[in-house]
């Protein structure tokens, strides 16, 4: 037994050597990987049509030296934007993004690479990368931009027991729905109509009839982007009404160096070494 005993305590030791050896040499990579990488950060986002939307990203500067931005959008041919040694060099640009793109210049030196998109269309959807290239190294960062339209929802009262409910401008086409505080089944008592609109949107109407005092009816509307709500309570007084527009926005999307994909990795290695 003490033979057996001794050969389990070297195997263990050789073991833990072992493991403290994949530690340190994971750590190297890490280290090493992190070199020639510089940290960008993007953050995904929802843009309407025809408005201005900013682009984010950030990362960490090199001030003494000249940081070098791209922006692309994947699976377009030309850049989106591209600005080199202090100056914006536009020549491969894509020409649907001609006259529309600018970065914050003053802002460059302190990691805000954030691009301005101006006049925002439906074709702009699509997964973007933003590249940082300057003396630490280069890094990236993906971010998703989705884009649509999207109203607010304004409720009117057309008779003593029917509502409309409007909103001028959605796309794509919504979900429409109404709900009540008394929780009454609305379903066979609405009735919805969506009429073409300008760049492929429509208009929604919806009425409601049947509609009771003193209940509150809400009208909501909504896509994967946004949703809208518009409430309406008919009294003795008249009618009460409210609204309100929700646009859905994504998580932030980081990319960060090799060593920090590593920690899963070297807490499994500390655990099997602590235990």
């Amino acid at each position: 037994m003490g033979t057996l005993s001794k050969i389990i305590f070297h195997l263990m030791i050789a073991l833990i050597v072992f493991l403290l050896a994949a530690l340190v040499l994971i750590i190297g990579i890490g280290i090493a990987g992190s070199k020639g990488a510089v940290p960008v950060s993007a953050a995904s986002l929802v843009g309407h049509i025809n408005d201005d939307v900013i682009l984010s990203c950030t990362f960490t500067p090199d001030p003494s030296q000249d940081n070098d931005i791209k922006w692309e959008k994947v699976g377009m041919s030309g850049l989106v934007h591209k600005y080199q040694k202090g100056n914006n060099e536009l020549t491969d640009q894509n020409p649907a993004f001609r006259g529309r793109t600018s970065l914050f210049l003053s802002q460059v030196m302190v990691g805000n690479a954030s691009l301005k998109l101006s006049r925002v269309q439906l074709s702009d959807t699509g997964t973007y990368r933003c590249i940082i290239s300057n003396s630490k190294g280069t890094g990236e960062s993906k971010m998703v931009f989705r884009v649509g339209d999207f109203s607010t929802v304004t409720v009117t009262q057309v008779s003593n027991n029917s509502l409309n409910c409007d909103s001028p401008s959605w796309y794509p086409q919504p979900n429409v729905s109404w709900v009540s505080t008394s929780g009454t089944n609305l379903t066979n008592l609405t009735w919805t109509s969506f009429q073409p609109g300008l760049n492929r949107a429509v208009t929604v109407r919806s009425a409601l009839r049947e509609v009771q005092l003193d209940v509150q009816y809400t009208c909501v509307i909504n896509t994967e982007l946004a949703r809208a709500e518009g409430d309406a309570m008919l009294t003795d007084s008249g009618l009460q009404t409210a609204s309100r527009l929700e646009v859905f926005s994504s998580v932030a999307l980081l990319s960060a160096p090799r060593l920090w994909l590593c920690t899963p990795f070297l807490s499994l290695l500390l655990g099997s070494v602590l235990h």
